[in-house]
């Protein structure tokens, strides 16, 4: 008897609606967890801004136009002026030299490989050349500097101290430890549309 007044106070707990402490299920529709609210009111609030604030649309870019002038002054035969420093920020040495610092480590051929992953069915990314033609450097802080020695011949210097290339001839003072132009830049960019 107790086993049957059991089974009915369970089903009349199961008909007691949606609102009922047990239910067969499929009263309220599907519950929704608290993560899945707010994911829904951030994509809401990011529809909004993207309404009532979009995202503008150049005709021009500034940024993009230097770094394409840098590209471009990095491929033409340039006097430069370079000084390296110690960890400690004493300068070791400086020279006139030719072009901008070169990375260590930077490629002619690519230095990753494409492979098919089996795992997902995807190929993984590699890098890409740059527009010059060559890998950039992703790891290292060393610097091929092409000095222009005293016969006027350039003398290439590997060195692993931090490199400063100025865009003209620079006076270095080792007592005081402070480098100041020396003449006019020799290297310039233009900017504009």
């Amino acid at each position: 008897m107790n086993r049957l007044i059991i089974i009915a106070s369970l089903f009349a707990l199961t008909l007691g609606g949606c609102s009922g402490p047990l239910t067969l299920g499929g009263c309220s529709g599907p519950v929704t967890s608290q993560e899945d609210k707010d994911q829904e009111a951030v994509q809401l609030q990011q529809k909004q801004y993207a309404a009532g604030q979009p995202v503008p649309a150049f005709d021009y870019s500034l940024e993009r136009g230097l770094v394409i002038e840098l590209y471009n002054l990095r491929n033409q035969e340039v006097a430069t002026h370079s000084v390296w420093r110690s960890d400690t920020g004493m300068v070791e040495y400086d020279c006139p030299s030719f072009g901008y610092g070169i990375p260590y480590d930077t490629s002619l051929t690519n230095p990753q490989q494409g492979l098919l992953s089996h795992y997902n069915g995807g190929i993984t990314s590699v890098g890409q050349a740059e527009p010059n033609g060559v890998f950039a450097s992703t790891n290292t802080s060393a610097t091929w500097v092409m000095c222009v020695g005293l016969a006027g011949k350039l003398e290439p210097h590997y060195i692993e101290a931090k490199v400063t290339v100025f865009p003209g001839p620079m006076k270095v003072d080792y007592k005081t430890n402070r480098v100041t132009p020396a003449g006019e830049a020799t290297v310039t960019l233009t900017v504009g549309r």
